[in-house]
């Protein structure tokens, strides 16, 4: 009776181990992704050590880090290549205007023009922050409110 209840009770502390990586991801948004990190980390170490519906949602929640990742590391590049551009636009603009002492530097940008490749780039960056921040909301809550159901992920979902 005792190895019931043993297991049981791990099974509970599984469970609850999940939901708890749910709202790491979610908290994920607020604290620079350190949170998703740690719950990545567990859901590898928990995947291989649980039943097959508690795997699938260790799953999910690896796949959501991951979706999360890439969509940053997307945004991320093309903010550097707006940043890059950009100031290599007005390092040419103050070339083309002949500054040559820095005691007396005046910045006119009347003349500067953005290119439309850096608005482009710029636009990109904030729509995949956008998805990366709606993907962090509605993943995690979608698996949270599975597992809360004590329902699995995918084909495992089904009672």
């Amino acid at each position: 009776m005792t190895s019931d209840s043993s297991v049981g009770r791990a099974n509970e502390t599984a469970r609850n181990l999940a939901l708890v990586n749910y709202g790491l991801l979610f908290a994920a948004i607020f604290f620079a992704g350190v949170p998703a990190l740690i719950a990545v980390i567990i859901a590898y170490a928990q995947r291989d050590e649980c039943d097959p519906k508690l795997r699938s949602h260790h799953d999910f929640q690896i796949r959501i880090f991951w979706v999360a990742f890439a969509l940053t590391l997307a945004a991320g590049i093309c903010f550097l290549a707006a940043l890059v551009s950009g100031v290599a636009e007005l390092f040419q603009y103050t070339q083309a205007n002949g500054w040559d002492t820095l005691g007396e530097i005046r910045i006119d940008l009347s003349q500067l023009t953005i290119d439309g490749a850096i608005v482009g780039l710029v636009v990109a960056s904030l729509v995949l922050t956008f998805l990366c921040a709606v993907w962090l909301i509605a993943a995690p809550a979608f698996g949270f409110i599975r597992l809360a159901s004590e329902r699995g992920i995918g084909h495992h979902g089904q009672p």
